[in-house]
């Protein structure tokens, strides 16, 4: 009887996999290596998967909940997980992180109580009758990431900055470039509003669900877009 041992690793990318990983499995059976533990594997040079996690107690695997929400602007996709809102992308960029949760074998089931909650507030806030969300939010990005994501939602109804005033209010401002692109990887739009987020000269920049959008969302929130340098 052949054994085999619990922890696979690939030559070529020094990293190491749980046997059942999807990305260890499209490894070329003639760079497999294989380990009998991960403490093995890390003592020969390899580095942990980052999608698997080998060495980390097993854990259920994780359940979000999508929904579709017919907007004035469009469709978008709504993605919760059991601690808060996840995602909001329009229908066809949120096709890109579904598609990556699973290949990663997270579960997609329907709808889940902070989608229905949400898709409540945004009926009020296309209608002009909220200003502010009050929904639990699970961001996920790095360190960076988040802290100028929670820097955005402190930018009230009605205000803008620019992306070298966010890097100031961090104490980095010669930051101002890093800043774009965690704003324009900002998962949660509209809710986490990075389309209040313009250039120093006033001008709209960039905007992942297209500057017309962005241009109606601050319309919405009584912005005088007209006054925007071109």
């Amino acid at each position: 009887m052949v054994t085999i041992a619990p922890i696979s690793g690939c030559r070529t990318t020094k990293i190491y996999c749980r046997p059942d990983c999807p990305a260890g499995r499209r490894t070329k059976p003639e760079n497999k290596v294989y380990f009998r533990s991960t403490e093995e594997a890390r003592a020969k040079g390899y580095r942990a998967c980052k999608i698997c996690k080998p060495g980390e107690p097993d854990r259920a695997p994780e359940t979000l909940y999508s929904t579709h929400y017919r907007s004035p602007l469009g469709t978008y996709t709504i993605v919760s997980s059991n601690e808060g809102i996840v995602c909001v992308k329009t229908e066809d960029r949120a096709r890109i992180y579904l598609a990556r949760w699973e290949h990663a074998g997270i579960e997609i089931r329907d709808n889940g109580p902070h989608n229905l909650r949400l898709k409540s507030q945004f009926d009020a806030y296309f209608t002009g009758k909220l200003r502010q969300f009050t929904i639990p939010l699970d961001l996920r990005g790095t360190s960076f990431q988040r802290q100028v994501w929670e820097l955005l939602c402190g930018i009230l109804w009605g205000e803008t900055r620019s992306y070298r005033q966010i890097a100031e209010a961090m104490g980095r401002p010669k930051a101002a470039r890093a800043v774009g692109r965690a704003v324009a990887s900002n998962p949660v739009s509209i809710v986490v509003p990075c389309h209040r987020v313009i250039g120093s000269d006033g001008s709209l920049t960039g905007y992942g669900g297209g500057l017309n959008r962005k241009a109606a969302l601050l319309e919405i929130e009584g912005f005088e877009v007209s006054k925007v340098a071109p």
